[in-house]
């Protein structure tokens, strides 16, 4: 597939499939204290001040575990969604191709299906990445403190130029064992072991699809920024005839809903170019 068309079928895809609409915007949005003191005099006053002071401080530790909890529990039920949401978009836009249809209800259970190992998968790259990171700047790190900054440099460029590849590679080989774990219900390892054979003599394909989702989602953007503008405009002259707080009110009720179906079309649409990119070299 050229890039031209690997674009278009993503825009298909993206503006076809609403009920992925969801999904599309859950992947899109995921691609973005006070003190007091006081003093009392007497004996009596001090004990009193120093029983109120621990309890201050024990409904501080308090606060602040519960605020801990609430951000630890909080991002975990993100990263699910996130990957509910991925895995729903890939097993739609394969039934998509295939002719049938997929309704919410079963994207939510497709995902549901297939978040952990895309979770795992997700894992694993990041243990990869910071693995190669450091073996790359450990070279560089251990010369400028042993002999100095210009060894340090030239140790460094060789080290860029290995590390921007490879780092290229090793998103390609997350991405493609992604739709691998999803569409061919393989575990993580597994997944990404293929996903290496996969990319074997198709490393220009995957170059490809980077370049038309950049190109697609650049398109997109700006034919989002050019259907907001009249808006924008409209909005700013109405500040002139109204007062500020209904021009807010109009403009959360026009902007939110473009704001959603903008970013499900974007979202949709990257999901897509990259399980088309891997489906039609199957299929081939």
């Amino acid at each position: 597939m050229t890039i031209r068309e690997s674009i278009g079928q993503g825009f298909h895809y993206a503006r076809t499939c609403r009920s992925l609409w969801l999904f599309g915007f859950v992947v899109g949005v995921a691609s973005g204290g006070s003190s007091n003191s006081g003093g009392g005099g007497g004996g009596d006053g001090g004990a009193v001040g120093l029983a109120a002071g621990g309890g201050l401080l024990a409904a501080s530790v308090t606060t602040i575990t519960l605020l801990a909890i609430a951000i630890i529990l909080g991002t975990a039920a993100l990263v699910v969604v996130r990957f509910v949401a991925e895995g729903a978009l890939i097993e739609g836009v394969v039934r998509a191709r295939q002719g049938g249809t997929m309704t919410m209800r079963e994207g939510f259970r497709a995902g549901w299906a297939h978040w952990g190992v895309l979770v795992r998968i997700g894992l694993l790259y990041l243990a990869a990445i910071i693995v190669s990171v450091a073996l790359l700047a450990a070279p560089g790190v251990i010369a400028l403190l042993a002999i100095g900054p210009l060894t340090a440099v030239l140790l460094g460029i060789p080290a860029l130029v290995i590390a921007v590849p490879w780092l290229v590679t090793l998103d390609l080989v997350k991405t493609f064992a992604w739709r691998i774990a999803v569409i061919e219900n393989r575990h993580a390892l597994d997944a990404i072991g293929k996903a290496r054979l996969f990319l074997h003599g198709r490393l220009i394909h995957g170059l490809k699809l980077i370049v038309a989702t950049f190109a697609g989602t650049l398109v997109l953007g700006l034919l989002g920024a050019l259907a907001i503008v009249p808006v924008a405009l409209l909005l700013v002259w109405l500040t002139s005839v109204l007062r500020v707080f209904p021009v807010i009110v109009i403009a959360c009720i026009v902007l939110l809903p473009a704001f959603y179906v903008f970013t499900a079309i974007v979202g949709t649409f990257r999901s897509s170019i990259w399980t088309i990119g891997y489906v039609t070299q199957v299929d081939s």
